[in-house]
């Protein structure tokens, strides 16, 4: 089995955190599949990984008022605790797919400030990064 087409346990875990991050992947492992519900389709036969962390981080910010305040501290701290210890595929896919797509929110007027205190150590160093890499001027409460 090509480990980088399954699903790691801890994404099965941010799904069950919230029903809107749960029904945002659904909706988009169906149109991998070809806009159907299949019963019979290869538990593998899902989108990358990084695509559906990128689906996943921009309905987090668009419906960041559906999230409570324990949700969102959940959902960071798994995807801190990828960026910390998990593996290179899994921590580069949370850091190119919900974490960009996360800024890239921002950028479009998502309140980030609003839920960055729960934004872990490992997860703020990269989005800095990606900030002066991508030239956005960083505000003094992100550092």
């Amino acid at each position: 089995m090509n480990t980088r087409l399954s699903t790691p346990a801890w994404f099965g875990d941010l799904l069950d955190i919230s029903d809107v991050l749960a029904a945002k992947d659904r909706a988009e492992v169906v149109s991998w599949r070809g806009g159907t519900e299949r019963t019979d389709a290869d538990a593998d036969d899902v989108p990358p990984l990084t695509l559906r962390l990128a689906a996943l981080g921009t309905v987090f910010a668009d419906q960041a008022a559906q999230h409570t305040s324990e949700q969102k501290k959940r959902v960071l701290g798994i995807l801190e605790e990828v960026q910390r210890s998990g593996s290179e595929y899994d921590s580069t896919a949370v850091a190119t797919g919900f974490f960009e797509a996360f800024l890239n929110a921002w950028d479009k007027g998502f309140d980030l400030q609003a839920v960055w205190e729960h934004v872990g150590p490992e997860s703020r160093a990269y989005c800095l990064a990606w900030n002066e890499f991508t030239v956005v001027p960083t505000p003094d409460w992100m550092r």
